[in-house]
């Protein structure tokens, strides 16, 4: 199959631009390079690259070094506003996919690049860590990898959620990721493997702890800010289990409950709170979570609807977004009670997008604070 005309375009910006990621990305953060012999940056045969998922801007520092860059599958929301939607569409190779549910046109676009001689990076977790460690991997992904049939490369990715947590708000110096390249399966290997020996392979590869990491590298990470935001993941006290009673201010944490205070350090420890790591925390709050559905959770927010065709953002308008009594009450910009059983393919995009399907429509509910409150409270699968 031919390259097409935009195939061509993109080839050439990207060519002309390189020059200039490079040095971004080199201001973006130190990275440290580790390639196994069998992974070769100019290959020219098409090929499968899988990465862990720990922040924004690993999804340019993974393919950077190959001299043929990937068609990169990322959430459809990069499509719905300017100017991220020039850069997905004209300038870099990107592949849209609505998270949270199956998208025949994304694998049509896969096997269309593969068949152009294009190799792929997908970021199977579907998302970028909000905790730091790697998350749920999905087996659909690697039934497409097995009818591909090309190498599968995968690449470990260290550090960068502590360089800048998916849930901070406030800045942090001196980042630094590793990246650890490898060969995992070759297509030959490949033939005789089924989806669940895929599997196994490639979440072998890319787990990755970022906080059992840093106690091993302990780099710093200074800011003045180091805490704020952690109130969008933090939900349960674990002093007093009480509910969203977590605030911050600077590197300071503070339960409004139990008055309990702690703070973040600049390798990214907690202090002061029982557990000194998001994953600790993340996984003891998890058992509240019949408790979170019987408590009201509440925020102010922008409601936007997405078109489905277009890929537009529409603006509604400001909003009060609100759980409880297993219903979302909506007041504001426009009224509307919808009970979650009737909601559909709950997602978190970004830091608080949260997004779902109701009465045939696409909602995206830029909250203020308790995203990881309100995604819990509204599904079972994250």
């Amino acid at each position: 199959m031919k390259k097409t005309r935009i195939d061509h375009q993109q080839d050439f910006l990207l060519f002309i631009l390189r020059p200039l990621v490079f040095l971004w990305m080199w201001l973006d953060a130190k990275r440290v390079v580790h390639r196994d012999p069998s992974v070769n940056f100019h290959r020219k045969q098409p090929y499968v690259m899988l990465a862990n998922h720990t922040y924004m801007f690993d999804v340019v520092h993974v393919p950077l070094r190959f001299r043929i860059t990937p068609f990169i599958v990322a959430s459809q929301t990069l499509f719905t506003n300017q100017p991220t939607k020039f850069l997905v569409t004209q300038v870099a190779h990107v592949i849209p996919k609505s998270k949270g549910k199956s998208d025949i046109a994304t694998i049509l676009h896969i096997f269309n690049a593969i068949k152009r001689g294009y190799p792929i990076l997908i970021f199977p977790e579907g998302d970028t860590t909000f905790f730091g460690e790697t998350g749920h991997i999905e087996e659909a992904t690697m039934k497409l990898i097995k009818k591909l049939g090309v190498d599968v490369i995968t690449c470990n990715v260290k550090g960068g959620y502590l360089s800048r947590p998916r849930w901070g708000t406030g800045k942090r110096r001196r980042h630094r990721i590793e990246l650890n390249y490898n060969l995992a399966i070759t297509k030959e290997q490949l033939k005789d493997m089924s989806p669940e020996d895929i599997n196994n392979v490639v979440k072998k590869a890319l787990y990755h702890n970022d906080y059992e990491y840093q106690r091993t590298i302990m780099a710093p990470h200074p800011g003045k800010q180091l805490a704020e935001g952690m109130e969008n993941v933090a939900y349960v006290c674990p002093h007093c289990q009480s509910i969203n009673s977590i605030s911050t201010s600077g590197n300071k944490i503070h339960c409004d409950n139990c008055h309990a205070d702690g703070y973040i350090d600049k390798y990214g420890f907690i202090h002061g709170f029982v557990y000194d790591n998001m994953i600790d925390w993340n996984n003891y709050q998890k058992g509240f979570t019949d408790k979170l559905r019987q408590t009201t959770i509440q925020s102010p927010a922008n409601l936007f609807y997405l078109k489905e065709n277009t890929e537009e953002r529409v603006l509604i308008g400001e909003i009060s977004f609100e759980y409880r009594d297993n219903e979302i009450h909506i007041d504001g910009a426009i009224k509307e009670t919808i009970p979650v059983g009737e909601i559909t393919n709950v997602i978190i995009t970004l830091r608080r997008e949260l997004q779902f399907f109701y009465d045939n429509r696409h909602f995206l509910v830029l909250v203020d604070k308790h995203s990881i409150a309100f995604l819990r409270a509204l599904q079972d699968k994250y």
